[in-house]
This record gives C-alpha cells, sequence and structure tokens, in this order.
C-alpha cells in the first residue's frame, strides 16, 4: 500500500470540505422576500436568488475544489512514475585517462525489453489465439497488473466461480503462460518467465 504525503492528505481535506462548501451554498439560495399591502403587512416569497456573497463562496470553492484534485491527480501519477520498478541492465566499457591508463567504466541502462511483461506482452495476440474466453480473460488480467495479482482479487474482479478460476489457473500454467506462488495464506499469479511457443 503506497504512503500518503502531509501534502496529499491536505490537498484531499481541502477537496472534501470545498466539496461540501460548494454543494451546501449551491442548493440553498436566499428565500427573496416581498412586503405587500398599504402597510407591508403580508409579506410573499417571490423565489431564491444568490447574493453576491453567495456567488463569491461558490467561485471561492470551485477553485480550490479544481486546484487540490489537479494536486492530488499530478501528485499521485508523480510518484507512481518515480516508484515504478525498472531492471537494469549493465555493461562494461573502456576509456582512456588522460594519463593514458585504460580504466573500467561501469554503465547501467534500464531496460524493460526483457522483463516477463514484455515479453507476454510482445507474444500476447499468438499466444491468445490459442486460449478459450475464460483463459484469456485470466491472463489479460495478470498482465494489466504488469505481471503479479492475488488469486483472490482475480475472483473478485470476474464473474468467474473460484473453482473455474482455479481450473483455468492449472490450463494457464500447464501451457507455461503462468504459475502459482504461495503467499501467506493466498496464492499470487505471476507471468512465468518464458513464454512457451
Amino acid at each position: 500500500m503506497r504512503n500518503i504525503s502531509g501534502w496529499q492528505l491536505l490537498a484531499a481535506v481541502i477537496f472534501l470540505a470545498a466539496t461540501l462548501v460548494f454543494t451546501v451554498q449551491l442548493i440553498n439560495p436566499t428565500p427573496v422576500v416581498v412586503s405587500v399591502g398599504d402597510n407591508g403587512s403580508d409579506v410573499v416569497e417571490a423565489g431564491e436568488q444568490f447574493r453576491y456573497t453567495e456567488v463569491g463562496i461558490i467561485t471561492v470553492a470551485a477553485w480550490l475544489m479544481g486546484a487540490s484534485m489537479l494536486y492530488l491527480v499530478v501528485s499521485v501519477e508523480r510518484d507512481t512514475i518515480l516508484t515504478k520498478p525498472t531492471t537494469a541492465t549493465s555493461s562494461a566499457a573502456s576509456s582512456v585517462g588522460s594519463d593514458g591508463a585504460e580504466r573500467s567504466v561501469h554503465l547501467e541502462f534500464a531496460d524493460d525489453t526483457n522483463s516477463p511483461v514484455e515479453q507476454h506482452r510482445t507474444q500476447f495476440n499468438e499466444t491468445t489465439d490459442r486460449l478459450d474466453n475464460t483463459e484469456r480473460e485470466i491472463y489479460s488480467m495478470v498482465l494489466d497488473a504488469d505481471g503479479e495479482i492475488q488469486q483472490r482479487n482475480i475472483v473478485a474482479n470476474t464473474d468467474f466461480s473460484k473453482a473455474t478460476v482455479t481450473r483455468t489457473l492449472d490450463s494457464l500454467e500447464a501451457k507455461g503462460l503462468l504459475e502459482r506462488k504461495r503467499q501467506g495464506v493466498g496464492n499470487v499469479v505471476v507471468l512465468q518467465e518464458t513464454v512457451s511457443p
């Protein structure tokens, strides 16, 4: 579970408070009361109108709602990008220093093309051609979860029974696409390292 920063919590509180103020002000305009008669003894409600202060409050609340939501979306997206794991490959290169001595330099490059998820995505169409609908849906679900998902989440997020999911995972394991690993009291379903032909 991802940690929430103090600024994100503050933005969420501001968003909720602004939404509440906005909603209350919008549904409760001030009634306009008109006195009728010679001595003003008859009072008639002519309708409801927003006063300038209410319009100002609604405008500020709407602005705060938009700004806090924008901050939350941008900060969560930034955190997701910064914390996304990448696989790294390394290579060695040699360089000649100013004194003429050869030095070895260790370089690291991010390379997602060799990850199991990328291998499976590359061969997705030809792989899914040999799967039935249930297998295709579960296999796609694991791919969409970046190659790892709890088995109970598959059951919870599909219309398939627990037995159907288990049978389908058995079939996908036999085809060399997925494997189950024990994790606590349940199983986590992961992509196999190499895609079977």
